[in-house]
């Protein structure tokens, strides 16, 4: 059947994003040429709100193309939880670039490029400028590059324990992976510790002080409720690294003193739980061995650790966690059970494993977006694209299954929709029924 004009349009535009995602910029030229391609250059087609130019925002040629097909620099993106500015991901080159071709300049920017001169004629003539809101709700002291910098910012009264919008993190959280010298100064001028500081800095005193205050802060780990200072989707989710422990920071930054410390103070069950993360059944089991009530007394949020080490991908811990007897229908992120979690990453083997349970509900809808995991599987082919997923094949499985393809996927949207911007989903979606 030959495609509706609206159809053809549709698919040039989705051709462009392609292309400029890909840094084609011939591909892009090409296409951009064309009338209601360039119409549309300056929509918000992109994840979270963004627009062509926020894509290229690192590729000068893409973006000399799109400023010539009418790209506006000074469009932020329609992101509601503080939007991004094309500024706010170029390099200093790049930046330098985009001022001279209009783009405008913000505290946001000078602060995360380490232009101290620009940041204080800023804020001179704007002293509020030190609170203002950038992408993801930053504010500029999240951003400093340097100490001089930060320094600068907490002399005019910026907040230093204000949270971002997004992550809800301090701008020491955001300073500790990359600029560790500025997330140390933020400390010494009165930001909240919290365990993973510790840990990636090699600060032993910090770590006991924390831990004789607080003895449960050992049992803390990144992306998992229970431990105040780091909430969850804290940027340390994407700075450490999603399911990580504080043992596990001090390991990856070479930091032995603190490891032996955070060790010696970690309860049996802690060290269970951070053998099943690592994979190491013979630790998980010598903890067993040396508490035999522990598995019986895991509480429904231990054994949600199971869908949140599938979410996270790793599947070896999650194989482990089954071995020993997990409940797979235990809640993870966002209330979504195991089947959910490996939905989203797009991972048959551990989809198959758990179907072969034959306790695992095939319509279970998370709390929090009513979404059923086949839904999860959806939405995750477009919007998590994890390395290697076959979401193909993992709604091949559901179907087989028993899955109710005919169902909404989530409150409000069918299955089609959810896979919108993802054609082979949708196509595989159709072929067992979906309307």
């Amino acid at each position: 059947m030959a495609l509706s004009r609206a159809e053809l349009d549709d698919r040039d535009v989705k051709a462009f994003c392609d292309a400029v995602h890909a840094g084609d910029v011939a591909r892009a030229r090409e296409l951009v040429a064309v009338a209601h391609v360039r119409g549309r250059v300056n929509d918000s087609m992109f994840a979270f709100g963004q627009r062509a130019a926020h894509i290229a925002a690192k590729n000068v040629p893409m973006l000399t193309l799109l400023i010539e097909a009418g790209a506006d620099l000074n469009l932020k993106s329609d992101w509601q939880n503080g939007p991004y500015t094309v500024l706010d991901r170029a390099d200093e080159d790049t930046a330098r670039f985009l001022l001279s071709r209009g783009a405008t300049r913000t505290p946001n920017v000078a602060a995360r490029l380490g232009w101290l001169e620009d940041l204080e004629q800023l804020v001179g003539a704007d002293p509020a400028l030190v609170h203002a809101r950038g992408g993801d709700g930053q504010q500029p002291l999240h951003e400093a590059k340097t100490v001089a910098i930060a320094d600068y910012l907490l002399d005019r009264g910026a907040g230093i324990d204000v949270p971002c919008i997004d992550h809800s993190s301090t701008p020491a959280q955001y300073a500790l992976a990359e600029r560790p010298e500025v997330c140390r100064r933020l400390l010494e001028r009165g930001a909240t510790p919290d365990i993973f500081m510790a840990a990636r800095l090699g600060d032993v005193p910090l770590a006991t002080r924390l831990l004789d205050a607080d003895p449960g802060c050992v049992a803390a780990r990144i992306n998992e409720p229970g431990y105040a200072p780091v909430p969850p989707f804290n940027i340390y989710c994407w700075s450490l690294g999603f399911g990580k422990s504080p043992h596990d920071v001090a390991r990856a930054f070479g930091h032995q003193a603190v490891v032996e410390l955070l060790a010696a103070r970690s309860p049996v069950r802690v060290r269970f739980i951070n053998a099943l993360m690592a994979a190491d059944e013979g630790a998980a089991r010598a903890a067993l061995a040396e508490e035999p009530g522990l598995l019986p007394s895991l509480s429904p949020h231990d054994h949600g650790r199971l869908a949140h080490a599938i979410f996270v991908e790793r599947f070896d811990a999650a194989g482990l966690m089954l071995d020993l007897g997990f409940d797979a229908t235990a809640s993870g992120v966002d209330g979504g059970s195991a089947l959910h979690a490996a939905c989203w990453v797009g991972h048959v083997p551990t989809v198959e494993r758990l179907l072969a349970l034959g306790r695992v509900p095939l319509e279970q809808r998370d709390p929090t977006h009513q979404s059923t995991p086949l839904g999860w599987a959806a939405f995750g082919s477009v919007h998590r694209r994890a390395r290697g997923a076959d979401y193909l094949g993992v709604a091949d499985r559901l179907v087989a299954a028993g899955a109710d393809i005919g169902a909404l996927g989530n409150a409000r949207s069918t299955l089609l929709d959810m896979a919108k911007g993802n054609p082979a989903m949708q196509d595989t979606l159709r072929r067992h029924g979906a309307v």
